[in-house]
C-alpha cells in the first residue's frame, strides 16, 4: 500500500468543493489510489510524470514515487 501525502495547495482546492464530494474524493484516495495508483490515466506531454483519476466531475492529479512507495496529490479540480 502506498503512503499518500498532499501538496499544500490541495487543501485550498478541497475547500472550494462541496463537503459531500470532499468526503467521496478522500475516500477514493484512501481506498483505491493508495492500493493501486496505476488505475488512473497517465498524462502526456510536459505533464507525463503525472496521473489523473476521476471522481464524479472532479479530477485528482498525482505523482507516483515507486522508489519510496508514496503518492503525492498535487491538484484536485
Amino acid at each position: 500500500m502506498y503512503k499518500v501525502f498532499f501538496d499544500k495547495k490541495v487543501f485550498k482546492d478541497l475547500k472550494k468543493i462541496d463537503r459531500k464530494w470532499q468526503i467521496k474524493i478522500l475516500e477514493k484516495i484512501e481506498q483505491e489510489l493508495a492500493k493501486n495508483p496505476y488505475i488512473g490515466k497517465k498524462l502526456v506531454g510536459n505533464l507525463s510524470p503525472f496521473y489523473r483519476y476521476r471522481v464524479g466531475d472532479y479530477r485528482i492529479i498525482y505523482h507516483i514515487y515507486d522508489d519510496i512507495i508514496e503518492i503525492e496529490i498535487v491538484k484536485i479540480a
